[in-house]
């Protein structure tokens, strides 16, 4: 083992490679010392303290292994590829958890029809060309846009069913609420998720995306609203519309996660942070404004989840039948 020179910035605290590592003013047998870890071919890392983590940039750990600067390393010696399919799914944090549980996860990358491979453990490689209208950073990682991530999650195997799809989609069109500041920008709009299927032509799966993207609205704030907002349409019944106020005429108005206006039925999904008392409180508080105006107001359960939404489906079908008029 050789007698050890210093890092220099950045690769004391980045990772790096072979080539940056020569640019560096440094030999190959520089990689042999205990303060460096390979992590692929011709990729490596500094030991000592940890990098900072995908957790720190407030993503869930993907799985694969590879740190941000891991991955931002491996775009640096690949300038042809763009982190893509459930990968990119992940920056854009699309609620499908089971892309990132071992030992199915990997880091997805795109790169052109005609380059070379990219043979590396625990990557796998999409041969299909990304225009660069469909090219982003986020984290500092090439990475396709919010609305080509979009359709290539209709392409990944095993492939994902239409409400899974939707999901991806409401999560990627709604206005994320940002507490102390409302409402914010969202990743991407129904319209541009139609230009990106027009640059994209054909490939498989376009036809899953086209009947998907034909149910994606916008104003679900988690997948189970979703899922009872589909559940309700392939009931029969017609579709409630989102984020609701009770009274239309007050800006202050509590808001229902789902409803149908004509029958003054509002949905109100119960998840795990209404548990917390001060929650509950609001939640009674809005539950309350709602019936002063005449509203039936059904919560929705996890156990809901689970049985198909069959108690929810029953009791909206019964308020329309009783309504005057239908």
């Amino acid at each position: 083992m050789n007698a050890r020179r210093p890092l220099p910035p950045p690769l004391d605290e980045d990772s790096f490679s072979t080539a940056e590592l020569r640019a560096a003013g440094l030999g190959l047998d520089r990689t042999t010392a205990r303060d460096v870890q390979r992590f692929s071919h011709g990729l490596y890392r500094p030991s000592g303290p940890s990098q900072p983590s995908w957790e720190s940039s407030g993503l869930a750990d993907p799985g694969h292994g590879l740190s941000p600067q891991d991955v931002r390393a491996l775009l640096r010696h690949r300038t042809d590829a763009v982190v893509s399919h459930q990968s990119a799914g992940h920056l854009y944090q699309v609620p499908l958890l089971r892309w990132t549980s071992p030992p199915h996860a990997s880091l997805h990358v795109s790169v052109p029809h005609g380059g070379s491979r990219i043979r590396r453990a625990g990557i796998v490689e999409h041969r299909r060309a990304v225009p660069e209208a469909d090219v982003v950073h986020r984290l500092g990682i090439r990475v396709t846009g919010a609305a080509r991530t979009w359709l290539d999650l209709a392409t990944v195997s095993p492939p994902l069913g239409r409400d899974e799809l939707v999901i991806a989609g409401d999560h990627l069109v709604r206005h994320p609420w940002l507490t102390g500041v409302g409402r914010t920008e969202p990743l991407t709009t129904v319209a541009e998720i139609r230009a990106a299927l027009q640059r994209a032509g054909r490939f498989r799966g376009v036809t899953a995306a086209r009947e998907a993207l034909e149910l994606v609205r916008v104003g679900a704030d988690s997948p189970p609203e979703t899922r009872t907002r589909l559940a309700l349409v392939d009931a029969g019944l017609p579709e409630p519309e989102l984020q609701v106020p009770a009274d239309p005429a007050d800006p202050y108005s509590p808001r229902a996660d789902l409803g149908l206006v004509r029958w003054k039925i509002a949905l109100q999904y119960e998840g795990y942070h209404h548990r917390d008392a001060r929650q509950q409180a609001a939640d009674a508080r809005r539950d309350v404004w709602f019936q002063l105006h005449g509203w039936l107001v059904i919560k929705i359960t996890s156990e809901d989840l689970h049985d198909g939404f069959r108690r929810v489906v029953r009791l909206v079908r019964e308020r329309i039948a009783a309504s005057p008029g239908r």
